[in-house]
């Protein structure tokens, strides 16, 4: 490979179990292959994405359940007007994605590489204060808040624009997160979950409507990805351009490893993440 970190940038929408199984697939292969991270930027279709350990019925409301249980999962192009049920192999709460209401990042570092990633606490605030930074070039002031939330403040009242989470798979650290871009999308989480059983202190019981907020519409989601990928270069001491085809997971560089990460998420998709036992218990099967 012609460079020790990689840009996975954002595809046409496929389903939310290809979206996690290639999450997993790359923590799985990273580290072996030599690779020091990556950043990637990916958008799902209408999905309900439940935390590791979540309860899907202390969650999601029952009628949207019952729906989706009547969905046909396994479809290779997403139905636009179904609402998906998935489980990410990260922890914390359920989170509701849309094509265009908010963007996904992901973060991979290998942690042979970045040893003060190790402890959890250290690693969620050097990682959501990177990210923070790259929004900030577009002059938007967010800031960690609770365990790994970013938010920002509106009329001094701080609201959540961004959930994050974390796995770790052979020695990979994987932390994705969500930016909610349009105000719309709030109205569907309204609709479609349940008031969280579990919360941090600043939501204060405050409704998602309350709770949450989007970014500025002048937000580019092209200068964030470039933002991220640069202030991730930096923290990781590796000169780039992003524009370099060097750094494209799709580049010939990086052959090797889309592969083997392309034919295992595959077969994760499959056994896991598409598993209805696995959806909603947590099951995998054997």
């Amino acid at each position: 490979m012609s460079s020790d970190l990689f840009f996975f940038p954002p595809t046409s929408i496929r389903s939310p179990y290809y979206n996690l199984a290639v999450e997993e697939s790359i923590a799985l292969h990273l580290a072996s292959l030599g690779l020091v991270g990556g950043i990637r930027l990916w958008v799902n279709p209408r999905s309900i994405i439940l935390g590791l350990s979540e309860d899907p019925k202390k969650n999601i409301k029952p009628s949207v359940l019952e729906n989706f249980l009547k969905t046909d999962i396994s479809a290779r192009k997403p139905n636009p007007n179904a609402v998906y049920i998935a489980r990410r192999a990260s922890g914390g709460g359920t989170v509701y994605h849309s094509p265009t209401g908010n963007i996904n990042y992901s973060i991979y570092v290998n942690l042979d590489k970045r040893k003060e990633l190790f402890a959890v606490r250290d690693s969620y605030d050097i990682l959501l204060r990177i990210v923070a930074r790259a929004l900030a070039k577009q002059d938007i002031g967010a800031s960690p808040k609770g365990k790994s939330d970013l938010a920002m403040e509106e009329s001094g009242i701080l609201r959540k624009i961004s959930g994050n989470a974390q796995f770790r798979k052979k020695n990979c650290i994987v932390q994705h997160g969500t930016l909610i871009l349009k105000k719309e999308l709030i109205g569907e989480v309204s609709d479609l979950l349940l008031h969280p059983p579990e919360e941090p202190d600043y939501r204060k019981e405050r409704s998602h409507s309350d709770f949450l907020t989007a970014l500025p519409s002048s937000f580019s989601t092209q200068q964030f990805q470039k933002d991220l990928f640069r202030e991730f270069a930096d923290y990781l001491g590796v000169k780039t351009n992003m524009e370099n085809p060097d750094f494209s997971f799709f580049g010939r560089g990086f052959s090797t490893f889309r592969k083997v990460v392309l034919k295992e998420s595959e077969i994760i998709r499959r056994r896991k993440y598409e598993s209805l036992p696995f959806i909603l218990n947590r099951e995998i099967p054997t």
